[in-house]
């Protein structure tokens, strides 16, 4: 299943809505593994909120990688800011988390480097404290352990099999 039918599949579970009417086996087996990213997703929502959602950081509308959270930057201005999140932020925020992680390579996903310091492994990063501190400064750190383990359980790309 592509990309979108995932993104479209995420956000009709995000809404509680069933699945989508006449879809074969493999669309609906498409969909199972997509609200199971989901509902996975949303143990390191919690995380990615509160260490990456700041309006200066990844709540800030220039930035290609967005989070929404009550607190945070919201998607519609309708909602106040410490309103319950919306199904169309939480949405919003797992499709913006699902395009930081490398399929292939996992361990090279932006959404592991760049919150992490340069000295454990990570990549250059603008996100530090008045301290000049990384979001997180080794692998061991609570948050990044959370958003690893999400990270590295995502289904592996296919193999296209040799003939």
């Amino acid at each position: 299943m592509g990309n979108r039918m995932r993104v479209t599949v995420a956000a009709l579970t995000v809404l509680g809505l069933p699945p989508l009417a006449g879809c074969e086996d493999s669309e609906q087996a498409g969909y199972l593994e997509a609200e199971r990213e989901f509902r996975d997703f949303q143990k390191i929502y919690p995380i990615l909120a509160r260490d990456c959602g700041f309006h200066t950081c990844h709540g800030a509308e220039e930035r290609f990688f967005r989070i929404y959270a009550p607190g945070r930057d919201r998607l519609e201005s309708e909602t106040r800011a410490f309103d319950a999140v919306t199904g169309a932020e939480a949405s919003a925020s797992y499709v913006s988390a699902r395009s930081m992680v490398d399929g292939d390579n996992p361990e090279d996903s932006l959404l592991l480097r760049k919150p992490l310091s340069v000295a454990a492994g990570g990549a250059e990063h603008e996100g530090v404290d008045g301290f000049g501190r990384d979001v997180y400064r080794t692998v061991n750190d609570e948050g990044y352990v959370a958003i690893a383990s999400w990270v590295f359980a995502l289904p592996q790309p296919e193999e296209d099999e040799e003939e």
